[in-house]
């Protein structure tokens, strides 16, 4: 009988220490923002537009099926405190090789093909974007923009969408002296790097994937970048041992169920390793300037 109750007390205390260690996860708080929503949702909607425009959609059923799915689920997950009703959210795959994926305000998401067929599992997917989820929920675009206020919200989006068409070669889309303002919006500074990550991690446990998975993924991006340094990483800079950082913050984290595809996953890999090869970044700036 005593056995028996140690052993029952020995559980009690066990389950009050996983509780707190599943409850110490890091509290991101929303800063205050001059911008309201509904510009955010403008701003994000005609660069949207552009980009749909000026760069090459992938257009493949399964493989929009699969990531508009992992995006719908993460958008589920956030907390109610961050949830923005004028938000629209949506999710495309642009056929260009580079390693990268970008979000603007408002909702809209980017990946890049060569993203999806650099990752290993649908959760590193997953982790990639729920770091740009992180980034539009907390509104990291047009906090930058509000420290250039002077200039109309038009003008912004144009210059946002110059820096992602143009990306690391050079702009496609000029306005004046503005050309570096959409480059300034997107590079994000360490400091809004470091709450995507740690939010990121918090929506993946919450939709029910692996947060570690992100960690994984920013691995991968490093090591498959090649000699110039992986694209995506130069917009995302790290904010200060950002591996430790996640993994850190997932052991902290209740994955909720299971959100893995599995079979899903590895079918629309083959099916993009059948594609033929994607183009580059160059080569889309080189044909949009003719």
């Amino acid at each position: 009988m005593a056995r028996k109750r140690a052993l029952g007390t020995a559980s009690v205390i066990g389950a009050i220490l996983v509780g707190a260690s599943l409850s110490a996860q890091t509290r991101i708080e929303p800063r205050k923002n001059s911008f309201k929503p509904s510009e955010d949702v403008q701003l994000g909607r005609q660069a949207a537009a552009e980009v749909r425009q000026q760069l090459p959609m992938l257009r493949d059923r399964p493989t929009d099926a699969l990531v508009d799915g992992i995006g719908h689920r993460l958008v589920a997950s956030v907390p109610p405190r961050f949830q923005q009703p004028a938000f629209r959210y949506s999710f495309d795959v642009v056929n260009l090789r580079e390693i990268n994926a970008f979000a603007l305000p408002g909702g809209p998401m980017f990946l890049h093909r060569g993203m999806l067929q650099a990752a290993r599992t649908d959760d590193e997917v997953a982790g990639v974007m729920a770091h740009e989820l992180s980034h539009v929920i907390l509104r990291h675009g047009t906090l930058q923009a509000a420290k250039a206020q002077k200039f109309q919200l038009g003008a912004i989006a144009g210059q946002v969408l110059g820096a992602i068409v143009g990306g690391q070669k050079g702009a496609i889309i000029a306005q004046g002296s503005q050309i570096g303002l959409g480059t300034y919006f997107l590079k994000y500074s360490r400091e809004y790097e470091r709450e995507a990550d740690l939010l990121g991690a918090q929506l993946m446990a919450r939709a029910g994937y692996d947060p570690r998975q992100m960690a994984n993924m920013f691995r991968t991006i490093q090591q498959q970048g090649g000699s110039s340094g992986p694209e995506f990483l130069s917009d995302h800079p790290d904010p200060g041992n950002r591996y430790d950082a996640i993994v850190r913050e997932a052991r902290s984290l209740r994955i909720t169920g299971t959100a893995s595809t599995g079979p899903a996953f590895d079918s629309v890999r083959a099916r993009l390793a059948r594609m033929p090869p994607a183009p580059t970044s160059r080569q889309v700036a080189r044909a949009n300037q003719r």
